[in-house]
């Protein structure tokens, strides 16, 4: 519920990427969609379309709104679904009430209404969703048309989530009559995402560990050191960083590694704030860890049979299953979404997966190769984009070695406990300017807190993450 351009659409695609992550087959339905697709040729959708005194827009708006619901409705009722988000304005109480008449006693409902007043936010929305000057007048007049009618939620015997100004970071909620694990799990998720400011932008990198001396025997689990290939990466690493951070404003940036000692190696000249999560390490093979998977075959031949007909729900004999690794990360995936700092994250296909919107059953078959940066940008509406760069390991800085002992960690590192609020750990980080040559010199990014980030992708106080798994 809303006027165009709070962020509804950029909720529902979040929300659906969640439900769907923790396992709850999740549907987006999307009215504009429908409605543009039944669009004939010579129709024309300009302001004066969305007037609530023109008829003929209203047949066709609720022409997409029925197809959108039968579609809806005929997914409920089938034997996959099980969340439906519904991404509408449905800004008058009638709509509403239609709405509720639908689902009342047959499924579960719940609206989430999405209020901003801030006038900086609402114009970064409506250049995210217009390129051109002439479309956001037109934008801008058919808001005008919604709030002609627009009748916020106060009916208090309807369920549903009030986010009130929400999308700046500073707003509050309104939570009404709700109850049971997924309104719950969903309450708790909108909150999240709002901390950072829907507005805002920073990006997240993904890397695997350098290959690890298990990688190079094709042996699973253990805490084995680097290979050779992996020092070497371990040392192209920063460089590889540094260069796809802009260089004009400072912004900080965060490593997060698991507690294996392949990842801590992988991160360790990197010259920024390290934070180290257990939830981050990998999956737990059980009996089964240190062993190949022709070894497996060979001495559990039924474990073998039964991980590969299902590799998501397959759970290792007193270890774990890839549905248990994303209960475990689903905490690293909360703190994520409330950080406004870049974040380098050691990569486990859960997380991947999360932010990708990759369908459970197909996690544990992502390609995750070695040696390569994967650099994940936020969109406007909530989807992510993706860009990969390999790292050449022929040309590692031997330099590296002496600057930051096998012990050390550039930066500082820090473990995760319960209790410990990764942002508590890095609020006490200065920014720096992140200068390549100076930051990879001998001895140089110890104590480094920051680099730089511009504001056009960024945004104020927006900063980055990487994850080193």
């Amino acid at each position: 519920v809303g006027l165009p351009g709070r962020g509804k659409t950029f909720l529902c695609n979040k929300l659906c990427c969640y439900l769907n992550w923790l396992g709850h087959a999740t549907r987006h339905f999307n009215v504009g969609a429908y409605r543009r697709c039944q669009r004939s040729n010579d129709e024309v959708q300009d302001a004066g379309f969305f007037d609530h005194a023109n008829e003929a827009g209203v047949e066709a708006r609720n022409r997409a709104l029925h197809a959108a619901l039968d579609d809806l409705v005929a997914y409920l009722r089938s034997d996959s679904g099980q969340v439906a988000v519904f991404d509408a304005t449905n800004t008058t109480e009638s709509r509403r009430a239609l709405l509720r008449s639908k689902f009342h006693g047959v499924w579960q409902y719940l609206f989430i209404e999405t209020i901003c007043s801030d006038p900086l936010v609402l114009e970064h929305n409506y250049r995210n969703k217009m390129k051109y000057r002439r479309a956001v007048t037109d934008f801008l007049a058919r808001i005008a048309k919604y709030e002609e009618v627009y009748q916020p939620i106060v009916d208090r015997n309807l369920h549903y989530i009030k986010l009130i100004d929400m999308v700046t970071g500073r707003g509050h909620m309104d939570v009404n009559r709700i109850s049971g694990y997924l309104p719950g799990k969903t309450t708790f998720f909108l909150m999240q995402v709002c901390k950072a400011g829907i507005q805002s932008t920073r990006r997240i990198w993904l890397t695997r560990h350098g290959e690890s001396q298990y990688n190079q025997k094709a042996l699973i689990g253990g805490n084995s050191s680097l290979s050779e290939r992996g020092e070497r990466y371990s040392r192209c690493l920063p460089e590889a960083l540094i260069a796809r951070l802009p260089q004009d404003e400072p912004v900080s940036v965060a490593v997060w590694t698991s507690t294996l000692k392949r990842t801590i190696e992988t991160a360790r000249f990197l010259p920024f704030p390290k934070l180290r999560w257990k939830a981050l390490d990998e999956i737990n093979a059980g009996s089964c860890d240190g062993m190949t998977y022709e070894g497996i075959a060979e001495r559990y031949p039924h474990e073998y049979d039964a991980r590969k007909k299902d590799k998501l729900r397959y759970r290792y004999p007193a270890g774990e299953s890839y549905m248990d690794v994303i209960q475990r990360v689903e905490p690293v995936v909360i703190e994520l979404e409330r950080e406004r700092e870049c974040v380098v994250v050691a990569v486990l296909r859960a997380v991947y997966g999360y932010f990708m919107n990759v369908p459970p059953e197909d996690i544990p078959r992502l390609d995750m190769p070695l040696h390569t940066l994967i650099e994940l940008t936020p969109m406007p509406d909530g989807t992510m984009s993706e860009a990969r760069f390999p790292v050449d390991i022929n040309n590692a800085p031997e330099v590296m070695r002496g600057a930051v002992g096998a012990g050390s960690s550039g930066g500082g590192a820090v473990d995760h406990a319960p209790g410990l609020s990764p942002q508590s750990s890095l609020n006490s980080t200065a920014s720096c300017q992140h200068d390549a040559g100076r930051l990879l010199g001998a001895g140089a990014g110890a104590g480094a807190a920051g680099v730089a980030l511009s504001a056009q992708v960024a945004g104020p106080g927006a900063a980055a993450v990487l994850a080193v798994v």
